[in-house]
């Protein structure tokens, strides 16, 4: 049996940044479990890390200058100068422009797989963190307070112990299961249609969003002047998409877009995602935590996912920090609740936002479309009410 303080189940975006955020504090022994083989030094991709881009807001970028990686992903990431979004033949739209609310970047985008190898190499780096690849949990149970994990690799069985076991599973959580945490699901019956596009106009660095007759339109800019496009439609309309030749493909999207952005050109083939919302109906137990996406997986519409669970990693690892300092044990329920409390007003407002902006914009009627289009632009024109929601999207609130 090997002993260690802290086993993360789940070696993603997520499960690597709270490893990383744990390994500040001298003296730590951390494992990851993840059933993925590690990032390939060539490029390929694997589940966790794909070639999907995230935009990460500016508390995840000052949480990765505090563990010393911000210049390196800096390198390989897109700021975001201008966010604006409208609705396809209305006039009203919002507009966000860093300069004015006196930042260099709203955000910055970066691609899932960069990223992942960046988090791996850094883990790989780290004396505290034992990365444990193409290892699967076979079951989980508690003795004497310990959490123990049994899992499988290539050589055989695994038996490890520790004070904390933080599930960061994904969605669908085989850990939230062995747990007995119930969540609640709701079906948005939409998929996203994910690729990267290049138009013959220059990004400048602007990222929009786009609502049209219940698709949502979302083009984030790319270090590689490329733009990552994520579409979210019906299921049937997406794989229709998905099945589209090349040229149908672009010149559906010409005609929602406009003429004013060029010609297009596909850089990637497109790939379907389902879409849900699944939120844990508790996040912690003695011992054991969800985390990431195991605790809340939400519609991608607002681009705050991650954001939110990078705050929720960097408190956990306050808490864990706390609690060793104290001489305590850093899976005592108590302390664990209190994190989980700590937690509820952020992940309330960033789900209730992106659960209210999909519904919202996810109705196709004449009267309501107009309504929309008075409220961005009076919105638009109101003092502060950018600035607020400029906040919110650089993680600010």
């Amino acid at each position: 049996m090997t002993e260690y303080d802290v086993v993360i189940v789940g070696g993603g975006m997520v499960g690597a940044t709270l490893a990383l955020m744990l390994a500040q504090r001298p003296g730590l022994r951390i494992a990851i479990v993840e059933a993925a083989a590690a990032p390939r030094a060539d490029g390929g991709f694997q589940p966790s890390f794909d070639g999907r881009s995230t935009a990460l807001s500016r508390s995840t970028a000052q949480a990765f200058v505090q563990l010393g990686l911000w210049s390196e992903i800096r390198r390989y990431s897109n700021p975001i100068g201008h966010i604006e979004v409208s609705e396809q033949g209305r006039w009203g739209r919002v507009r966000l422009d860093a300069a004015e609310e006196g930042v260099e970047a709203l955000g910055f985008v970066m691609e899932n797989a960069w990223l992942g190898r960046l988090l791996y190499g850094a883990c790989a780096a780290d004396a505290a963190i034992d990365w444990l690849s193409e290892c699967r949990v076979q079951s989980i149970d508690t003795a004497a307070g310990m959490q123990r994990v049994q899992a499988q690799d290539a050589q055989g069985e695994l038996l490890l112990q520790a004070r904390l076991l933080v599930a960061a599973d994904g969605a669908h959580s085989s850990l939230r299961a062995a747990m007995q945490v119930a969540s609640d699901t709701f079906d948005y019956t939409q998929c996203a249609v994910v690729c990267n596009v290049e138009s013959s106009e220059a990004h400048a660095d602007r990222a929009y969003e786009r609502f049209c007759h219940g698709e949502v339109l979302a083009l984030l800019p790319r270090v590689d002047a490329s733009r990552a496009l994520i579409w979210t439609a019906s299921p049937a309309r997406a794989r229709e998409l998905e099945r589209a030749q090349e040229g149908e493909f672009l010149r559906q999207l010409g005609q929602r877009l406009g003429p004013a952005w060029g010609r297009w050109r596909a850089r990637t083939a497109p790939v379907v995602y389902p879409l849900q919302r699944i939120i844990a109906r508790q996040q912690v137990q003695a011992g054991r935590v969800l985390l990431g996406n195991a605790a809340h997986f939400l519609h991608p519409v607002a681009g705050q996912g991650f954001n939110l669970c990078v705050r929720d990693a960097a408190a956990l690892a306050r808490t864990v920090h706390a609690q060793l300092e104290r001489g305590a044990d850093p899976g005592e329920v108590a302390s664990l609740r209190l994190y989980e409390q700590g937690r509820q007003r952020d992940q309330a407002m960033i789900t209730t936002f992106s659960d209210r902006l999909v519904r919202l914009f996810g109705v196709d009627h004449v009267l309501l479309s107009h309504l929309r289009s008075l409220g961005m632009s009076l919105f638009d024109l109101t003092p502060g009410s950018k600035t607020l929601l400029a906040r919110l999207s650089m993680g600010a609130l």
